[in-house]
């Protein structure tokens, strides 16, 4: 009785005998009277070998597609994660001191700070709305500038920034103008986050339409429905940390 194994072509039959390699094995073969197959073998193709009873190789086809498609992905894969260990190897010894260099400018404090921002401003929620049997809705900051851009709900997921948007990304590269721009000066870019998020609350607030009048019961009820999200404490505390650290680097001698 055969038996069929899945095995790999290390070498192909454009010059000679092929090699195939199954279970640990190579064995050698010819097209004539073995490849069984439509195609002639290539190497690293997946094939299915079949012995006889006394172990000898007698037949050889192509794997099916999707077993083929199967062995790809999981080379695709080895592939991928040899190059991870090598890109890893690679910024260990060369790249990591670079950022190491530059981390130690900039400072550890001020960088985390910096993500906390990012964090706090794009992937957070900075107000969050309890509407009752419709749910709690919640926007990061940055939604709440296509609002204020737009002043519609609509706008919180589509829609611009346009300006706002604008001043986000300016006062974001601000905190790094030091690094680029070495004059004293230059640190109380690092105050920008927080002048724009006191701006932003500033406008929000003027676009706020008053309380007609005995309406304020329904007023109080929609302030208790809307809460401040983590987002905003964290973005106000890391631009907090970083107004400080700028005005204080700019003034010292």
């Amino acid at each position: 009785m055969s038996t069929i194994k899945r095995g790999r072509v290390l070498r192909d039959t454009g010059a000679g005998e092929g090699l195939v390699f199954v279970d640990g094995e190579q064995y050698a073969f010819r097209l004539e009277g073995i490849w069984k197959s439509e195609y002639a073998p290539k190497v690293n193709m997946g094939v299915d070998a079949e012995f006889d009873e006394q172990g000898k190789l007698v037949a050889l086809r192509s794997a099916g597609a999707g077993g083929l498609a199967g062995e790809q992905a999981a080379q695709a894969l080895g592939a991928a994660q040899e190059s991870a260990k090598r890109l890893a190897a690679e910024l260990q010894s060369k790249g990591l001191p670079v950022f190491q260099e530059y981390a130690q400018r900039i400072g550890y404090p001020v960088l985390a700070a910096f993500a906390a921002l990012v964090i706090g401003w794009f992937f957070l929620s900075a107000v969050s709305v309890d509407l009752g049997f419709m749910g709690k809705n919640s926007v990061t900051f940055w939604q709440a500038l296509k609002f204020l851009n737009s002043g519609g709900v609509a706008a919180m997921g589509g829609g611009s920034t346009g300006f706002y948007g604008l001043l986000c990304v300016a006062a974001l590269l601000a905190v790094l103008l030091p690094q680029l721009w070495p004059n004293p000066r230059a640190r109380y870019g690092m105050a920008a986050p927080l002048a724009l998020m006191l701006l932003v609350l500033i406008v929000a607030y003027s676009k706020m339409p008053g309380v007609p009048q005995g309406a304020e019961e329904f007023a109080a009820e929609i302030r208790k429905a809307v809460s401040i999200g983590l987002g905003t404490y964290l973005a106000f505390a890391a631009a907090i940390y970083l107004a400080w650290k700028g005005v204080k680097g700019a003034r010292s001698p």
